[in-house]
């Protein structure tokens, strides 16, 4: 599965990293529901994590190109333990809402650890290797953590909210674990005179305004806004439109993962020898903006079945060929900080998905999959009007 031996350490962490992430994300709004959380105080939750993580991404991108990866790794992850040990323990605490807020975000202000994996792997293979070590590392990953994580979450939470996140407390430290004994060092040569603070946030703006970069991060975040809208929100979509409840919710995402795995593991590399990587994202975005749209159109598990086939090719395939396209374009020593941008994008729609998503859902769970749809769709239409320097992404940069 690796021919790069390089990239098992990092799988291993993202994995276990994802896996217990996923295990309490479909689980938060029942959880804050039982403390009689309202409708949009959950979304509030939902939002604080990513509020946090696009404040502090790139920053710890812009850290991890001054100190190396791994030490800014190892601080994420502590930061998703402590994280996930409050979550657990809120329960048991006077004034458990918000315990739960406190939780969210302290994880949220570690976040980076996406971030860092996909500067790692940046930093160990060729350009050419780049969008199928993505989608082995990152999307696999994602396939196998969505897989478990979801199915393990709603089966734990028969006994008790608070069960899911110590378990996913054991996990991330199993993670810690991994990358202290397991994971070698990749940027030998930190920048240790390079300047951080608010020019790591002012970067994003300045990135956003480059040529090169600008339609790509345009791309990237009009892809990131409606899988954030999908995730953040399927579980309330199939309470309102299927009457599922969390465990049967959860078994539905776990489906997802293993249709992602399978693209993953059989679909992109065949697709990015045969199409390249930027006509492979064109057909990922197309997909993923059909699944979503028919999400609109479903009322039984049949077509659910149909949103997640589409849905789960388009983004196997779009998430790892342009971000694979986008560290390309960045300059080398900075794709640390460039991914962190991304990262801060991703954290911007989670931002507002779960507030806009909420409001959808309750004026009609249809209209979830057609602002989806519309949104992948803007993100189609962009990468199709624009073309890739081949220059830049053959390491040629002004």
């Amino acid at each position: 599965m690796f021919t790069n031996k390089r990239l098992i350490p990092i799988f291993i962490v993202v994995f276990v990293d994802i896996l217990g992430f996923s295990l309490i994300l479909p689980l938060l709004p029942y959880y804050a529901t039982s403390f009689n959380a309202s409708g949009s105080t959950t979304g509030l939750l939902v939002a604080s994590y990513s509020v946090f993580q696009f404040l502090a991404a790139p920053l710890l991108g812009s850290l991890s190109d001054r100190f190396g990866r791994r030490p800014i790794l190892i601080y994420s992850q502590i930061g998703s333990f402590i994280g996930f040990l409050i979550l657990g323990s809120a329960i048991h605490l006077p004034m458990p809402l918000l315990w739960l807020f406190v939780a969210r975000i302290i994880d949220g202000i570690s976040g980076g650890n996406l971030t860092i994996a996909q500067a790692y792997i940046s930093d160990v293979t060729d350009p050419k290797d780049r969008a199928k070590a993505y989608g082995l590392v990152i999307g696999v990953s994602f396939g196998l953590g969505f897989l478990m994580g979801p199915a393990m979450g709603g089966f734990l939470s028969r006994f008790g909210y608070d069960v899911p996140a110590y378990v996913a407390a054991g996990i991330s430290f199993m993670s810690i674990m991994a990358s202290t004994f397991l994971l070698p060092e990749t940027h030998h040569q930190p920048d240790e005179t390079r300047k951080f603070g608010i020019q790591s946030y002012t970067r994003v703006f300045e990135y956003l305004r480059m040529p090169t970069l600008r339609p790509w991060l345009s791309v990237y975040f009009f892809f990131a806004l409606p899988f954030a809208l999908y995730v953040s929100m399927f579980a309330l979509f199939a309470d309102r439109q299927l009457k599922y409840t969390a465990e049967q919710a959860g078994y539905f995402l776990a489906f997802v993962g293993l249709l992602g795995i399978l693209w993953q593991g059989g679909a992109i590399g065949p697709m990015v020898k045969f199409f390249g990587e930027r006509k492979s994202m064109i057909i990922g975005l197309a997909c993923s903006s059909i699944g979503l749209t028919y999400l609109a159109f479903v009322d039984d598990w049949l077509k659910l079945g149909i949103v997640a086939i589409f849905f789960s090719f388009g983004n196997s395939i779009a998430r790892p060929t342009l971000t694979s396209l986008i560290t390309q374009i960045a300059p080398p020593h900075r794709r640390g900080e460039v991914l962190g941008a991304t990262t801060s994008l991703d954290s911007f729609g989670r931002i507002i998905a779960p507030i806009v998503g909420g409001y959808l859902i309750d004026f009609h769970p249809g209209w979830l999959g057609w602002l989806g749809g519309a949104l992948f769709l803007l993100a189609f239409l962009i990468a199709i009007t624009n073309q890739i320097d081949e220059q830049v992404t053959q390491g040629v940069h002004p």
